[in-house]
């Protein structure tokens, strides 16, 4: 059973806001408009617009609905230039055969303003305009984070958080036999205990006649032997 989204990560009805501002998204950068504009006219915060409408272009779903608006928009405006300058050509014939040079001057201007050659205020769709937006200031700011998850499904389980390793000690390590030659000692012999096992497998003037320094590297190296290791090692020393 899917635990309830909270308030503070993504609200319940975000689904249908979310598919509303999508595609309003798409159809504006379909009509031309950069995506930060796009991004604005969809609904998104002016704050991080820029890369809001980078976020929305490097998804494969929105640049295919993208393409398909323009497709569609290509079909439909060629169809309506066509038509358009069908009337636009007999007007100016009839302007041409009454002899108004004015009115066919007019008449090829706007039907070049109609399919967007000459710019033109009044047609919005055509119209590009230059002009920095009011809120040009803040789209370079960081994003509001909570618009990330605009994305994600209302109702989805949080990620839920890897178990945690269980870590292995040595009183989970199960017991070893001293008869065992490949055990490790536990805790570490110190010195003089290396000293008395090793003496009691050797002639009784051996560890007497072993330099000091020789006998300190003795200890250090046997300190982690096992009592059966150190009665092979000094087996091997009187042989």
């Amino acid at each position: 059973m899917t635990a309830p989204a909270t308030a503070s990560t993504r609200p319940k009805s975000a689904t249908a806001p979310l598919v509303n501002r999508r595609e309003l998204f798409c159809e504006a950068v379909a009509a031309g408009t950069s995506a930060a504009e796009a991004a604005r006219r969809a609904g998104y915060s002016a704050k991080g617009a820029k890369q809001r409408g980078h976020f929305l272009m490097s998804q494969a779903a929105v640049r295919l609905r993208v393409d398909q608006l323009r497709v569609r928009h290509r079909a439909f405006h060629k169809a309506e230039l066509d038509n358009a300058a069908e009337i636009m050509e007999i007007a100016i014939g009839d302007a041409l055969d009454a002899k108004k040079p004015m009115q066919v001057m007019r008449a090829v201007e706007f039907r070049l303003k109609l399919i967007g050659v000459i710019q033109d205020r009044r047609i919005a769709h055509h119209y590009n305009d230059d002009r920095p937006s009011p809120d040009a200031d803040v789209e370079d700011m960081p994003a509001d984070p909570a618009e990330w998850l605009d994305g994600l499904p209302a109702g989805l389980d949080e990620t839920p958080s890897p178990d945690e390793a269980q870590v292995v000690t040595k009183d989970d390590l199960p017991p070893v036999s001293e008869d065992d030659p490949e055990a490790v000692s536990s805790a570490p012999l110190p010195p003089a205990r290396v000293i008395q096992a090793v003496r009691s497998g050797l002639p009784p003037d051996f560890i007497r006649d072993l330099p000091a320094g020789m006998l300190d590297d003795l200890c250090d190296g046997m300190a982690d032997l096992a009592p059966a290791q150190l009665r092979k090692l000094t087996a091997e020393l009187v042989t």
